[in-house]
């Protein structure tokens, strides 16, 4: 578990340098917005509902342009993402461990998922 945590910390990393957003504000990004974007597109695919997307997106541009100082945004978000992780010591789980299942394994069976759905729905 720890080389997939460290594949995607420094992919974060890399991300961060490339695009000049903080680590902060680029797991924010991605893990908030980009993850979830891709579930909410997925669905409106398997429903053939685009405005389900459409919705969510204008939802996320209006809550962005509410957020007065995205830095200071992501900093409070990603502590309160890091003590939610921690709170799985609880179970047994160590921070990276938790990292990776709710971060990694869950959101790559979603996806999975959501794909072999729309293979296996019925066309209409």
């Amino acid at each position: 578990m720890t080389s997939i945590f460290n594949l995607v910390y420094q992919l974060l990393k890399w991300l961060s340098k490339i695009s000049g957003f903080t680590y902060r504000e680029i797991n924010i990004i991605v893990y908030f917005i980009i993850i979830p974007s891709f579930f909410i597109f997925l669905i409106s695919r398997i429903l053939k509902q685009k405005y389900i997307i459409i919705g969510f997106l204008l939802l996320v541009l209006v809550l962005l342009l509410l957020v007065p100082d995205f830095k200071l945004f992501s900093s409070q978000l990603f502590d309160k993402s890091v003590s939610f992780l921690n709170s799985f010591n609880n179970i047994g789980l160590n921070y990276i461990q938790a990292s990776v299942v709710i971060c990694v394994i869950i959101p790559v069976i979603i996806i999975i998922s959501l794909f072999y759905l729309k293979k296996n729905l019925p066309q209409s």
